[in-house]
């Protein structure tokens, strides 16, 4: 990862920073990168948590698209890209905004890194010329008038270690679900294995802090599983199922003795949409209305976000347990690029997980408006 920062002192008090360096519209005016809104944040305010942003940088060719994490006016702003292309690994950035005898200082500290060292040391090279030149332009600007500060927010906590253990309850479930259909040599044990790996990294990612909102997160599971299991044993009893699963429980169960790598990833593939097109939305929007109805959903965007590497690490754990006769041609590749390259060739060709889940939570938001 490399970090680097870049100063500026400014005439103005640090509600004109804030605006000047944190709405899309009066950012245009200095960037030399154009930044356009995508969708409002918290509060249909521009500069709000959850607010997503479109940076095109000089030339036109390469687009970044970012989202804001943190919205502290008027003192603390920070945003990360969320899809930036197959090479960059993560790019993020934070503004600091400190009062002074005449106006306020700006510290914007930019952190980046992408599949290879050497590319990103050039990139942010790159970045921070442009950066300086444009916080130069910025500083010979009359500021606009501030924007206000918005409305306290408060939400309810709950109680993660209660809703932690209730999650490794799903966990063992589903672990339990997938070994007794890999004891009864059914193949709909690698689907039920992903998606207790899926399970699993989204604990994990908790555990290790990666998210602003573990009890959130460790809510979802549970009605995950809901609709996982129910249509399982509907599945599995002759019942009717939903659509989407019915399709993905009957491509799981296919064989093919000569290529069995094949049903294996269309399997996948199938309960993967299962999962992300038919069971999310109307989970984010469920536990939103019962748990969290005093938030802005769009507060829990980044950390939706942050959880899309779990299907890759979940994915990762099921081809090491694939016997070699049902992993697919690439597996030897695989490794030896970087997962995110991986995926976004993959998704070419198949499902793509990133763009699915993006179109999840933009429905969950219209059904739990």
């Amino acid at each position: 990862m490399t970090t680097f920062t870049v100063t500026r002192a400014l005439r103005c008090s640090r509600e004109q920073a804030w605006t000047m360096l944190t709405v899309p519209e009066q950012m245009n005016r200095w960037s030399t990168a154009r930044i356009d809104l995508f969708e409002d944040g918290v509060g249909d305010r521009p500069d709000g948590i959850g607010t997503l942003r479109t940076v095109t940088l000089p030339g036109g060719r390469a687009r970044l698209k970012e989202v804001v994490e943190r919205s502290e006016f008027p003192s603390r702003f920070a945003y990360r890209v969320h899809d930036g292309g197959p090479a960059l690994i993560d790019h993020r950035g934070e503004l600091s905004f400190v009062a002074t005898a005449d106006g306020c200082r700006v510290v914007w500290t930019v952190q980046m890194r992408l599949v290879s060292a050497v590319a990103t040391a050039a990139v942010a090279r790159t970045i921070r010329r442009q950066l300086g030149e444009s916080l130069d332009h910025l500083a010979l600007l009359d500021p606009p008038e501030a924007v206000g500060a918005p409305a306290p927010v408060a939400r309810t906590r709950h109680d993660v270690t209660r809703l932690r253990a209730r999650a490794l309850d799903v966990l063992g479930t589903q672990r339990a679900t997938a070994q007794r259909l890999a004891a009864d040599d059914d193949p709909k044990q690698w689907f039920a294995r992903v998606y207790s790996y899926v399970t699993e990294e989204m604990i994990n990612a908790c555990d290790r802090g990666d998210v602003d909102n573990p009890d959130w997160v460790l809510d979802l599971i549970p009605v995950f599983d809901e609709y996982y299991t129910k249509n399982l044993f509907d599945f599995e009893a002759g019942r009717a199922c939903e659509p989407m699963w019915q399709r993905a429980w009957s491509t799981c169960e296919r064989r093919d003795e000569r290529r069995p790598h094949i049903p294996v990833m269309s399997g996948l593939l199938a309960g993967v949409a299962a999962h992300i097109d038919a069971d999310l939305p109307r989970a984010l929007a469920d536990v939103h209305q019962t748990r969290y109805a005093d938030t802005d959903l769009r507060a829990f965007r980044p950390d939706y976000l942050r959880l899309s590497p779990v299907f890759t690490a979940a994915s990762d754990l099921l081809l090491a347990d694939l016997p070699r006769s049902h992993k697919p041609w690439w597996t030897g590749l695989a490794t030896r690029v970087h997962p995110q390259l991986r995926d976004s060739l993959l998704a070419r060709k198949g499902y793509d997980v990133g763009r699915h889940r993006f179109e999840a939570f933009a429905r969950a938001l219209k059904t739990a408006s």
